[in-house]
């Protein structure tokens, strides 16, 4: 082999060397760079085919104008189930949460207004709220909270004075006793003052013989008790 031949050799192993090392450097670089180079320009792209929210889109969300509200609910009632009534502007359903529980879901008429129907109220304070919602949009609006007191037994009505059959020569009687609190007495159909305690008194003109005497009881659930008396007027 002569000295040209072996020039040759050492050339073409060195350009061998040299080609496996721009191999190993493109590979590193690859790694390094390369991947997340394309991650990149896939997230680009994507986002490019995003749909896109135009500024009057947005301007719409910022200003939406909702509301709802509640005009006709009992403070107090003696059944289970109440009415509850008003009117939502913007919004699509309703949502009825009684005692923080989804009670009923409505979906508005054209109008706006509603009166639905809510059952299972306990025995006892409960509160009640309502939330609306927007079927094509994420708003919602939530009412004040409203207590209403069920209550479905009578009241007390006790009767101090006069007794039941009595007489009297007197031409005026007083009538006393005492209830609940927040009941509401009436005596012949006229309203009695009760106080704090629950007592009362009031004072009616006898006709001569028999007299009737009708004392009621309301309570602000509208539970009532009623009795009669007769008391017997006699002049000396």
């Amino acid at each position: 082999m002569g000295r040209l031949d072996r020039y040759q050799k050492k050339q073409q192993k060195r350009q061998i060397f040299f080609a496996v090392g721009v191999l190993i450097v493109v590979v590193i670089l690859l790694f390094s760079y390369g991947i997340p180079l394309i991650l990149n320009t896939s997230l680009f792209i994507a986002h490019l085919t995003e749909p896109k929210v135009t500024p009057s889109e947005l301007e719409k969300n910022e200003n939406f104008f909702g509301n709802v509200d509640i005009s006709s609910i009992p403070s107090a009632t003696n059944s289970a189930k109440i009415e509850v009534g008003g009117s939502a502007v913007n919004f699509t359903d309703l949502e009825f949460y009684l005692n923080d529980d989804l009670a009923k879901e409505v979906n508005l008429s054209t109008s706006g207004n509603f009166i639905e129907e809510i059952e299972n109220l306990k025995e006892g304070l409960n509160t009640l709220y309502v939330i609306a919602k927007a079927k094509h949009s994420s708003e919602e609006k939530k009412t004040e909270e409203f207590e209403i007191y069920y209550k479905n037994t009578k009241p007390k009505l006790d009767i101090k004075n006069p007794q039941d059959g009595s007489k009297t020569n007197q031409t005026e009687v007083s009538v006393s006793g005492s209830t609940d609190k927040e009941t509401y007495i009436k005596v012949n159909g006229l309203p009695v003052v009760v106080d704090a305690q629950g007592n009362f008194q009031t004072s009616i003109r006898l006709k001569e013989g028999e007299n009737q005497i009708q004392i009621s009881a309301q309570d602000v659930a509208g539970n009532t008790e009623e009795k009669m008396l007769k008391v017997i007027y006699e002049k000396d």
